[in-house]
């Protein structure tokens, strides 16, 4: 089955719950007032394996916009890129991180599934780290916990603007706990550059 047909059997779905389809980077989309929450809809078709897979996400605009400014990234990276991504299985570990799909397999089923997921949790984890603070709790409670769907060098760019945007009191503890990390990982010169320079712009404002 085509893409466009599993993503139109979701679409009214979403829509009730305020989500559009954004059919230029293949997500649905709700706009919040400090961005926007997305859900990702990824369908991976090869030889070995054909699967869907979930993750949800919210985006903070003020903090990629800052973070794009001294990350290297590539076209238009800074528009499209998510503060905070989870697979559903990080948030419910009963459901699977992905649905491999044979031709014996009930969408309708697995789609059942989804969205009773989405209303009883999703659309409140989403809420919930829709509110700037709860996501600084989540990035700053512990500067050495992984956050498997980015890496260090973003990961530490986007909590310490977090920080200072939204818990400007931890700031100076939370920049000294971030500094230790790099140097403990011996970052690249260029690494430590651009957190150094993204400090610098961070302290100017």
């Amino acid at each position: 089955m085509r893409i466009e047909k599993l993503l139109s059997l979701h679409q009214d779905f979403f829509l009730d719950f305020g989500f559009v389809f954004d059919p230029i980077y293949f997500y649905f989309t709700k706009s919040i007032p400090e961005g926007k929450q997305v859900v990702f809809f990824h369908h991976i078709q090869n030889p070995d394996a054909n699967y869907i897979e979930y993750q949800l996400g919210v985006r903070l605009d003020k903090v990629e916009n800052i973070i794009n400014e001294f990350l290297p990234s590539l076209g238009d990276f800074k528009d499209r890129s998510i503060t905070h991504v989870v697979p559903l299985d990080q948030i419910n570990r009963d459901f699977p991180r992905r649905y491999f799909l044979d031709n014996n397999l009930d969408l309708n089923k697995i789609f059942g599934q989804i969205e009773s997921f989405f209303i009883e949790e999703g659309f409140k984890w989403l809420d919930y780290y829709s509110i700037p603070e709860n996501l600084e709790f989540l990035f700053n409670s512990n500067p050495d916990q992984e956050l498997t769907t980015q890496n260090f060098t973003y990961r530490s760019a986007r909590a310490i603007t977090i920080c200072k945007l939204y818990n400007s009191k931890e700031y100076e503890l939370t920049k000294k706990a971030y500094l230790d990390k790099l140097e403990e990982m011996m970052v690249t010169p260029f690494t430590l550059a651009s957190f150094l320079n993204l400090l610098a712009h961070l302290e100017s404002l």
